[in-house]
């Protein structure tokens, strides 16, 4: 019974150990603006997919229909361009197309890292109205 209880805690001791081992090294190796550029990147990336969806979702609706969205975006710059919707940050760029063409009330929309509401309208059979909050 004592070997067990010995075996286990050693075996949690390591895999705390190399844990923290991990999490210390990877800022190290990479640099501490690196490892923010890449998750304000990834954060990025979630919110223009999930800005997308809502907006793929809505083109089938009839024209009229509204519909609010909620994002966590990082900083940077939101851009509407015909169907293309492009993300630039601080270090990268995001973009994507839309099976929809696009308006918007801002053609450059700046965020920091904030939630942001998103209002969408489809206006026409060809056309989503996306006013920044």
């Amino acid at each position: 019974m004592r070997g067990q209880i010995s075996l286990e805690f050693s075996i949690l001791f390591l895999s705390l150990l190399v844990v923290v081992i991990i999490t210390t090294m990877i800022p190290g190796m990479y640099g501490f603006g690196r490892t923010i550029e890449t998750s304000s990147a990834s954060l990025g990336h979630g919110a223009l997919s999930k800005l997308k969806t809502n907006i793929e979702m809505l083109s089938v609706l009839d024209p009229g229909s509204r519909k609010v969205v909620y994002i966590k975006s990082p900083p940077g710059i939101w851009r509407i361009n015909g169907s293309n919707i492009i993300l630039e940050g601080n270090g990268y760029t995001i973009s994507t197309n839309c099976s929809i063409v696009l308006m918007s009330n801002d053609s450059e929309y700046k965020t920091n890292l904030s939630i942001i509401e998103i209002c969408l309208e489809k206006r026409d059979y060809n056309t989503i109205y996306i006013e920044w909050g």
